[in-house]
């Protein structure tokens, strides 16, 4: 789910370097997701309604959040989360005030007489203050309170390593997305707002400010709803998905930007062509898809991609590549804990070298594989709850990405390319219905496990011994080989010794064999032939340096 793409941006070894600097630096923010509370688990969130006014002299907010959800198991109290910079004035159940407390950044608020099981409720809750600013956006979240080159207030959020609650009241965990959201930001007059969805009607005025109202219909993670504020301009089109739905572009960019940001569309929107063709129809293609021109790098909100790429690179521009993937990976396909997030940036970066391959060839997908760096210090996907500091900082760092992307790199090698790309389009769209659906429908939970099922599936055979050693393990296989009376003999190590059996190709006498590795073991007859192990990196292993 997070798209940091500080990771992506580095491409050095230097990157493990900075990773323990911003290590040091998240043990001070708040974090999302971990060990669902009781509190939080005794209901489920269907739909948030924020309404928001945005002082930009000020640098301050203030809101009121509408909870619609429905109340699951018996508790004495419910818990939200919001940071403790923002004050609560009221809360209401059912338009009545109830009594709340103050944890740190939870919210605690006891219903005077027990909720039935099943109801549905309602509460709001009034609040405001100074947000917490962000001070390396997007690596370090909050609000980011910019100004235009004329000096006009440039305004961003970004919250995924701490949680929306960073701005507004939620439950803050990702396994709860509401059902839809509605959001009325205010604003001073020429300003504008890009949000999430479909804007409902032309802004309202009143005493020198406006108020955008824009609508999502499909569940949406918490920290992917986003406010931009600007004096954008509004660069439209019309794309056809692979279904035949005609999709409303919508870029909100910069005036200073409108010349660059049109001659880099057309690339833009053959990234979303290209995926479409890898993946499956956009899947939120019955509201938009859209862009929001940021001070900060980029972040893959959900149809309103964070982009502050500068519209450089018309040919190939990795960080718009790498935000719209998160569109299907992440925002389609939702670990529902953080301990799973490789599933959305393992997969968003494979979708890099995939596009290259596509359009400029097989070195180009080869030439980006070449660039990961591996770090393999805790298990990629590890099988309890973590929040984001633990799988983002404090344990697998840039392996969700990079180590991820290999993974899948090899995985393609072991099931071959049909069946690997029919994988893909299945993980995304599991069925016809979900394949055809546009009422959020489509949008579901997924873990690692889940992956593996449907690894197997296609494959015809059990493959969690593949996942076994990638995922859940830090220590990558070691192969070993020797030649012994013109019979080379290959064996796979692994850790505490699991069981390996992918094949490994062999280039003899240029030609390329498939050593079956039966039980971790295989054997090819090289007699006195020249041959080369994996020559082409197919397979993810340790390398000696």
């Amino acid at each position: 789910m997070l798209t940091l793409t500080f990771w992506l941006a580095l491409r050095q070894v230097a990157v493990a370097a900075v990773l323990f600097a911003a290590s040091a630096l998240a043990q001070s923010r708040n974090v999302s997701g971990g060990v669902l509370r009781a509190e939080q688990a005794c209901y489920d969130v269907q739909h948030y309604t924020l309404r928001i006014v945005v002082d930009p002299v000020g640098k301050s907010i203030d809101g009121e959040l509408g909870m619609r959800a429905k109340w699951l198991a018996a508790a004495d109290e419910l818990v939200l989360d919001l940071d403790a910079a923002l004050t609560v004035r009221t809360v209401k159940l059912f338009g009545k005030a109830v009594p709340f407390t103050r944890d740190g950044g939870l919210l605690h608020v006891r219903p005077e007489a027990a909720l039935a099981i099943g109801a549905t409720f309602e509460l709001a809750v009034q609040y405001g203050g100074v947000p917490r600013e962000a001070k390396r956006p997007p690596w370090d979240g909050g609000f980011t309170w910019a100004l235009t080159k004329d000096k006009q207030p440039w305004i961003a959020t970004t919250c995924q390593g701490e949680g929306a609650d960073l701005w507004w009241p939620c439950k803050d965990h990702p396994s709860d997305k509401p059902d839809g959201f509605d959001l009325y930001c205010t604003v001073p007059e020429g300003l504008i707002v890009a949000s999430n969805g479909v804007l409902q009607g032309k802004p309202t005025k009143a005493d020198g400010k406006r108020t955008f109202h824009w609508r999502t219909i499909s569940p949406i993670a918490n920290y992917n709803v986003a406010l931009n504020i600007a004096p954008y301009v509004e660069l439209k089109d019309t794309f056809t998905c692979i279904d035949g739905t005609k999709m409303p572009i919508q870029f909100f960019v910069l005036p200073d930007s409108a010349t660059k940001a049109k001659r880099c569309m057309p690339q833009f929107l053959d990234h979303l062509h290209a995926f479409e063709q890898l993946l499956g129809p956009y899947p939120f293609r019955h509201e938009k898809y859209g862009i929001a021109e940021t001070p900060h790098l980029g972040m893959e909100h959900q149809t309103i991609i964070a982009y502050g790429n500068g519209f450089l690179d018309e040919q190939y521009d990795w960080l718009h590549n790498h935000e719209l993937a998160h569109e299907w990976w992440g925002n389609l396909v939702t670990c529902r804990d953080w301990k799973d997030m490789w599933l959305h940036e393992g997969f968003g970066t494979y979708m890099q070298p995939l596009y290259r391959e596509l359009r400029f060839g097989r070195k180009a997908y080869d030439d980006e594989i070449a660039k990961y760096r591996l770090m393999n210090r805790t298990p990629m996907a590890p099988r309890d709850s973590k929040n984001s500091y633990e799988i983002y900082f404090a344990s697998s760092g840039n392996d969700i990405y990079y180590k991820g992307s290999y993974v899948l790199h090899t995985l393609r090698w072991q099931l071959g390319d049909d069946k690997f790309f029919v994988l893909l389009k299945r993980f995304c769209y599991p069925t016809a219905a979900s394949l055809k659906a546009t009422d959020g429908s489509q949008v579901r939970f997924v873990d690692t496990d889940d992956l593996v099922k449907l690894v197997s599936a296609i494959a015809g055979e059990d493959l969690t011994w593949f996942f076994d050693v990638y995922a859940r393990e830090a220590a990558l296989p070691k192969l070993e080989s020797e030649v012994k009376d013109g019979v080379l003999h290959l064996r796979w190590r692994t850790p505490g010794d699991l069981p390996f059996s992918l094949a490994v190709p062999v280039l003899l006498r240029g030609i390329e064999q498939h050593v079956r590795m039966v039980g971790g073991v295989g054997t090819l007859k090289v007699e006195d032939g020249e041959y080369h192990i994996d020559p082409d990196h197919r397979i993810l292993m340790h390398r000696p340096r």
